[in-house]
């Protein structure tokens, strides 16, 4: 008799084994997995017309297909879980195999022997102990679901569990709480939910706020996936939520994170030993409880699982040097449904709803430092964010060898952000050295930018698989996306503007060109910006991939995609359009010695980013900025909203408007180089993988990527100056185009009054004087991996890795600038002489070591250690040889005598510390009547260490020599002890 045979080169049979470098995926899917084989005699001769039947342990998911002439079989998008599969062939024993796991994105290969009618046999079940490798796969991928993350002291997010995966680090923290992916900006990543793309198109920071407990599994691709992904040069997040199923299941779960327990950051200073960041008096109490039932509507056919989940958040600090207070809670509760419906055998329907709605509600006070005390009430501001999310999909078999999955979803957001104070007070910021650098007005920096806005996305896609011979399996497919912007913003105030006062000295030059008379030492600059419309990105796909088995022991995976981009203005009509964006991903994988023991992998890649819609919002609305600077002839204290704020005494204009918009919708062709080229990345992966025994496994892999064709604004005004004696139109003159590449545009070439586009002239790009974006990221992985047996599981790896160029991507942690698509990058030539060096997501060294151990059946205790070197510094100043620009940071500052500059390339003053950090968890299981209860502490930085983040890099401050001495000062240390406790119980 033949037991069932694994061939563990291609099975994972337990969600346990995929802390790898990559996981078994033949064929790329972001909301289920695959199960394949091949059914033969006792005598290994091929049985064809085999019926294969597979069942879902919980739902009872039924599908049916027979074997073909080779005795081949594949069955797709299964919905993650265990299976029973049961063969039947005339003349032969039924062969029934269980507990067959299915992950997400990965496939299972279940090879069968039957034995012939009569014959003595046992019934096989599926092992979940074997620890393997998949032969056939090119990617970088790990999986990991709720169970191993209840094992490990994980705080409860999306992020966490990205930076789990090899080549991921926390971004800067000042966009939030977001990883970086093989050295991209934190704004290139793409995430997914059942399907549905809910990543912010906007500017590509974050996605929507789901409840960890709404999830029960996760894919982290960080490279190399296949050509059904696209829309990313960062990584790819997958995950799938919870679902019902034949068992009746209620209960609840409650996470607490005491303030008490919590310790706080140091504190940080400036060069004159003045208060910056004021962290003594942080508070956070989190309190986050949710019930959820689930269970059968009609048994084995119709499925829901449904959570609810109140919160309770609040949020204390001092800012502004120690002058605001700010207490912020949040109290908005979380719904979120799945329905299942097994329609017919080979047919099923799906339905995922949720609501993220959150208000966020500030109470902002004066702060008075010295006697450590909460002023009056100044303000109460309110951002609003998330909204309500629906997918539907259909999923079908169709026949033996080809099936189709079919999706619809609606993913919306919310932008808008208001405040009590808006019709009445400006934001004021004091740069004089007679004052302190805060904000001087009753409005801060909290609540004085206001906005009306929403982000909607409209997203179908088709995907289809025919398996089409034993050798041949091919994925095709479409998606399209229908991405709304809407936005209304403004500055607080009765003129909505803000201001700055600043010292000076008598025949400075201001950024506008405008000369301080004689006689005036103290200037006054004001600021008025709206922008305002709704905008519209079409981005659509077409992609196909072939997973070739050329021999036993090769496999290619050959694949293509096709995009295509539609950005398009506030009057609807397009401004960017890009078509014919061709991206190979081709993947070769080799089983060395046939054995399933070892593999030796390479995958080469293009990927291609849409334009934010930001840009759309900023460059073709009617964005209307312009800055006004006046001579100061001191301040009023004037009472408003109970607050003596110190209002302008307005002398002389000093030279004229500095317009960077005027308010009209601009002429798309005097704004966007006619010939754009679309920002893409290419990537190269070579690695190596191999078990050491049944349970461990190590790797090697080397990467490369290279981010070329980079789309940002550009002035153009310095060219036009010298051709033809006037600026570019449209306030600044930027134009949308490739760093460093030629140009074609619309300029004014008579200079007439009414600044018409009269000519089209394509611009070398040497003559802008702009390099080419560049931005290059070499890494090494060393994995080493332990499955889940004897009661424990480790993971550890260790990165090397450098990412170098010009530019950090769509946004620009230098200066916290969220501006996908139009950051301070590329503005002015001289901004980026000496952009060239290490960039800020660049580390060197990273170390991750995770894992558990179950002490006994009920008590398991967790682990997870990271270290990483430090982030580049630099040292900015505000001139250049060639002249000051506008504005921005340079790589020169004046030196001490004040007669030459220094040059001070990027990444060239240091770096932060090394980051050390060692999360503790621990948790038992108990029964309490008819409850299983499993109560878990989980402790997050134990030691408290402190490292420093992030620190001030601007030397000079708003005029060459003029040094800032906020230069040097600590603004981000690593997040600081604190403790989090959580109970959980399912009846």
């Amino acid at each position: 008799m033949k037991n069932k045979t694994f061939k563990r080169s291609l099975i994972a049979m337990s969600i346990s084994t995929l802390f790898t470098i990559s996981t078994p995926v033949l064929a790329a899917s972001n909301t289920d997995g695959s199960i394949q084989g091949s059914v033969t005699s006792e005598t290994s001769q091929a049985v064809s017309g085999a019926s294969i039947i597979i069942k879902n342990q919980d739902t009872g998911l039924t599908r049916t297909i027979q074997s073909d002439s080779n005795g081949k079989y594949r069955i797709p998008r299964l919905p993650i879980g265990a299976y029973t599969i049961t063969i039947s062939a005339d003349g032969y024993a039924d062969e029934v195999i269980e507990n067959v796991n299915v992950a997400i994105g990965s496939n299972s290969n279940v090879e069968a022997s039957l034995d012939p009618e009569g014959m003595e046999r046992l019934k096989v079940t599926g092992s979940s102990r074997i620890a393997s490798i998949d032969t056939t796969s090119s990617e970088a991928t790990m999986v990991i679901g709720q169970v191993e993350i209840e094992r490990l002291p994980l705080p409860k997010d999306i992020t966490s569990v990205a930076l789990l995966a090899p080549g991921t680090t926390r971004g800067d923290g000042r966009f939030g709480n977001f990883a970086s992916f093989g050295g991209a900006s934190v704004a290139e990543n793409a995430f997914f939910i059942n399907g549905l793309n809910v990543t912010n198109f906007r500017n590509g920071l974050g996605f929507s706020n789901v409840p960890f407990d709404f999830y029960e599994q996760f894919e982290v691709k960080t490279g190399g996936y296949g050509a059904e992904f696209g829309r990313s040069t960062g990584g790819v997040v997958n995950a799938v939520t919870k679902r019902g199923s034949n068992n009746w299941e209620f209960g609840g779960n409650i996470r607490y994170r005491p303030d008490a327990l919590r310790s706080d950051s140091p504190n940080s200073y400036d060069m004159n030993g003045d208060i910056y960041n004021y962290n003594a008096e942080d508070y956070y109490d989190n309190v986050e409880g949710n019930v959820y039932a689930s269970g059968p509507i009609i048994q084995d056919k119709l499925f829901f699982y449904a959570m609810y989940q109140p919160r309770s958040e609040k949020e204390e600090y001092v800012a502004d040097r120690g002058t605001t207070f700010s207490s912020v809670k949040s109290d908005n509760p979380f719904w979120g449904l799945k329905l299942d419906w097994n329609i017919a055998e080979n047919h099923t329907l799906e339905f995922t709803g949720f609501s993220d709605e959150s208000d966020d509600e500030s109470s902002n006070h004066l702060y008075d430092y010295e006697n450590k005390k909460v002023g009056d009430q100044t303000s109460v501001s309110i951002d609003k964010s998330g909204g309500d999310n629906y997918v539907f999909a259909y999923t079908g078999q169709l026949t033996d060898s080809f099936s189709a999955r079919l999706l619809y979803g609606v993913n919306e957001y919310n932008l808008t952000s208001s405040s009590n104070i808006a019709e009445d007070c400006n934001l004021i910021y004091d740069r004089r050295a007679s004052a302190p650098k805060v904000s001087r007005g009753c409005a801060s920096a909290a609540d004085y930018f206001q906005e009306e806005g929403s982000d909607k996305r409209e997203e179908f896609r088709a995907d289809f698989e025919w398996f089409v011979s034993d050798n041949h399996v091919i994925n095709f497919g479409y998606d399209q996306e229908i991405n709304t912007s809407s936005s209304n913003q403004y500055y607080s105030g009765p003129d909505g503007v803000y201001w700055f006062y600043y010292d000076t000295a008598p025949g400075t030059e201001l950024p506008n060109g405008g000369i301080v008379p004689d006689g005036v030492t103290e200037y006054a600059r004001s600021r008025e910006r709206t922008v305002g419309g709704d905008f519209e990105v079409n981005s659509s796909a077409l992609y196909i991939e072939d997973t070739w088995t050329v021999t036993d022991d090769i496999t290619l995976s050959l694949g293509l995609r096709w995009d295509s981009f539609n950005n398009k203005n506030s009057e609807g009509e397009s401004f960017v359009k890009i078509d014919d964006m061709f991206a190979p991903r081709l993947g070769a994988s080799w089983d060395i010695n046939g054995d399933g023991e070892s593999k030796l992998f390479a995958n080469v890649g293009r990927y291609f980013l849409p334009v934010a819609s930001n840009t759309n919002v900023r460059l073709a609305g009617n964005e209307y900025d312009v800055r006004k600077y006046y001579v100061l002839e001191g301040t009023t204290d004037q009472e408003i909203n109970g607050i003596q704020v110190p209002t302008p005494n307005l002398g002389a204009q000093i030279g004229d408007d500095e317009y960077l918009a005027d308010g009209t919708v601009p002429d798309t062709a005097g704004i966007v180089d006619q010939d754009l080229d679309p920002m893409y990345q290419d990537e190269i992966i070579i690695g190596y993988q191999a078990m050491l025994n049944e349970d461990w496994s190590w790797g090697i892999k080397g990467t490369q990527r290279k981010l070329n064709g980079a789309i940002d604004d550009m002035t153009i005004s310095h060219w036009t100056e010298a051709k033809y004696g006037c600026s570019h139109p449209g306030g600044g003159g930027y134009v949308l185009g490739n760093p460093g590449e030629d140009m074609t545009v619309a300029v004014d070439s008579d200079c007439d009054a009414e600044h018409t586009l009269d000519k089209t002239v394509t611009i070398p790009g040497s003559e802008l004087g702009y390099p080419e974006a560049e931005r290059t990221y070499n890494a090494v992985d060393l994995t080493l991996n332990r499955a889940w047996t004897d009661d424990w599981s480790m993971s550890a790896t260790y990165t090397w890795s450098q990412s170098y160029g010009n530019t950090e991507g769509l946004v620009k942690s230098d200066n916290a600038q969220d501006d996908a698509g139009l950051t301070q990058d590329f503005d002015f030539p001289e901004l980026m002489d000496g952009a060239d060096g290490y960039l800020p997501n660049d580390r060197r060294h990273m170390f991750k070591i995770y894992g558990a151990y179950a002490i006994t059946d009920d008590f398991t205790v967790g682990a997870n250690f990271t270290v990483e070197s430090g982030r580049p510094l630099n040292k900015f100043g505000v001139g250049h040889p060639n002249g000051q620009p506008t504005y921005g940071d340079t790589y020169y500052t004046l030196n001490s005598d004040g007669t030459s500059y220094d040059f001070n390339p990027r990444g060239s003053d240091g770096r932060t510390d090394w980051v050390y950090r060692l999360d503790l968890s621990a948790s038992y299981m108990i029964q309490v009547s008819e409850l299983d209860v499993l109560l878990k502490a989980n402790i997050y930085n134990v030691f408290d260490s402190s490292a420093t983040t992030r620190q001030v890099e601007t030397y000079e401050l708003n005029s060459p020599g003029t040094i800032d001495t906020d230069f040097g000062t600590i603004t981000g240390y690593q997040t600081p002890r604190y403790v989090e406790f959580s109970a959980s119980v399912k009846f």
